[in-house]
């Protein structure tokens, strides 16, 4: 059965409502040229599967239906997958046709062993079936043979599978057409299909890595999740970029720049000239965007409460508004821009290529983990009574605590409940604390740079932070030595 390889593009839109317009400017790029095109429409039905890894659908076209089962043959990346098909006429009775699927490949009998049963026979059709509209094109790339897909429904936005054999080659001419795509169309990486229709602020998902699993898996199966946190949030902000979505976007890149922290040792030269510059672009516009939210939403407006006079306050709070949106506006503009198309695909064709290698020395990533953790632990552990520390010191206490926080949560199948429970809970409280007073210095500064601000505004803002400095440093030291040594759970 022949192996591929995909990458999967969206569009946010198509001008007159079908893909017909897409498909005209996709024809336009020199990869297409000459192809021809092939227009379909057919009713898609998926059927639910208990199998990791596995997806069925019933297409149906002119009355005529064909089972379709898809199996993944990597670890969930967005916007890139490994898979191989398998297809079979489907006859009236759809769960007996499932049946004799299931039984025509060794591979397909467990899978799809009691796919049967959700056939739903008594259901109408009509209740789980979406219309789905396609246009197929054959490229011929660099010697590599690309079937290209746009199919768009009422289920999904316009969606472009450009999809290859998996010979020597193929990931680079998937790659290659993907990126003459988005550099002439309104397309970007899909996010995972969880959150690909969805408007609200995506977190971080929990992870539940084997103990099977290699140092080189863990890595990747973090890194995809983080990029579904990212990617999700880049997506659900089409509908307007709220703060919540700027603050997840945010503890995405800080997730994704701790993970390279961990794993300091797989970040190569590709990584540091293709991704990392537009990387570091894209972190600053929100790390400015995340600092005016703050300073907007909670500095100020505590300023103002403490404060005998809170409507001294509201001129600076409204001008701060101002400052605050254009940085959004930024974001907005940013995440709409070829430049961040692009950092998207380079991101998932790094971490597709590097998935597809294996390390020398194949090391455990239970081991791994404990080393990390307990490397990490002592960073925090061993450090002087905070309150004896500069503030740029305890800034760097806490940024020591929030990487242990994130490798905890990337590590924590393997660690003990009280672990993932206690340390990581006081971890984040002492975050937090340390954060406060971080927030209060920035927030001075910011408060000096606005025309709008008095000197007493200004002196009442330098107060507060050192005061927050004193508070907060005070409880960070009482959190800090409550904090267990983190476990990694013995092999069972």
């Amino acid at each position: 059965m022949t192996m591929w390889v995909e990458v999967t593009l969206q569009s946010n839109r198509s001008d007159d409502g079908s893909i017909c317009s897409l498909a005209e400017t996709l024809q336009r790029i020199g990869a297409f040229a000459g192809a021809t095109p092939l227009s379909t429409r057919f009713a898609t039905r998926e059927i639910a599967l208990e199998a990791p890894g596995w997806r069925l659908s019933v297409e149906t076209q002119e009355g005529a239906r064909t089972l379709c089962a898809v199996q993944a043959e990597s670890a969930p990346m967005p916007g890139f997958t490994r898979y191989r098909t398998f297809a079979r006429p489907a006859g009236e009775n759809l769960a007996a046709s499932l049946i004799e699927f299931a039984q025509a490949d060794d591979a397909l009998r467990a899978p799809l062993a009691k796919a049967y049963r959700f056939a739903d026979q008594d259901v109408p059709a009509a209740e789980h079936e979406f219309e789905t509209e396609r246009i197929e094109w054959r490229i011929d790339a660099s010697g590599a043979d690309i079937l290209a897909t746009l199919e768009t429904s009422a289920q999904m936005l316009p969606t472009l599978r450009l999809a290859a054999p998996s010979v020597n080659g193929a990931v680079d001419a998937v790659f290659s057409v993907a990126g003459e795509v988005i550099d002439a169309a309104p397309f970007s990486i899909v996010p995972d299909d969880e959150h690909a229709p969805d408007a609200a602020p995506v977190h971080a998902a929990t992870l539940d890595l084997p103990r099977s699993a290699t140092r080189r898996e863990a890595f990747v199966a973090i890194a995809s999740s983080v990029a579904g946190q990212w990617f999700g949030n880049g997506a659900a902000s089409r509908a307007g970029l709220g703060d919540e979505h700027v603050h997840q976007l945010r503890v995405a890149q800080r997730r994704l720049k701790t993970l390279l922290k961990l794993f300091r040792d797989y970040v190569d030269d590709d990584w540091n000239t293709r991704i990392a510059p537009d990387l570091e672009w894209f972190g600053d516009l929100l790390a400015d965007a995340r600092d005016w939210d703050v300073f907007v939403d909670d500095t100020l407006p505590a300023y103002a409460e403490a404060d005998d006079s809170a409507e001294r306050w509201q001129t600076l709070i409204a001008a701060a508004d101002v400052k605050r949106r254009i940085a959004r506006d930024t974001v907005r503009d940013a995440l709409a821009s070829k430049r961040y198309a692009r950092l998207t695909l380079a991101f998932v064709e790094w971490l597709a290529r590097f998935a597809s290698h294996e390390d020398d020395s194949p090391m455990s990533f239970v081991s791994y983990a404990e080393q990390r953790i307990r490397k990490d632990y002592r960073r925090i552990a061993c450090v002087p009574d905070l309150v004896s520390l500069e503030a740029h010191e305890r800034h760097r206490v806490r940024i020591h605590a929030k990487r242990l926080r994130y490798a905890l949560e990337f590590f924590r199948s393997v660690t003990s409940r009280r672990t993932r429970e206690d340390t990581a809970k006081l971890l984040g409280q002492l975050q937090t604390a340390l954060g406060e007073a971080n927030d209060a210095a920035v927030a001075a500064d910011r408060l000096a740079s606005l025309p709008e601000a008095s000197e007493y505004q200004r002196g009442f803002a330098r107060a507060w932070g050192a005061a927050s400095a004193r508070k907060d440093a005070q409880e960070g030291e009482r959190l800090l030595r409550s904090i267990h040594r983190p476990r990694v759970k013995a092999s069972i």
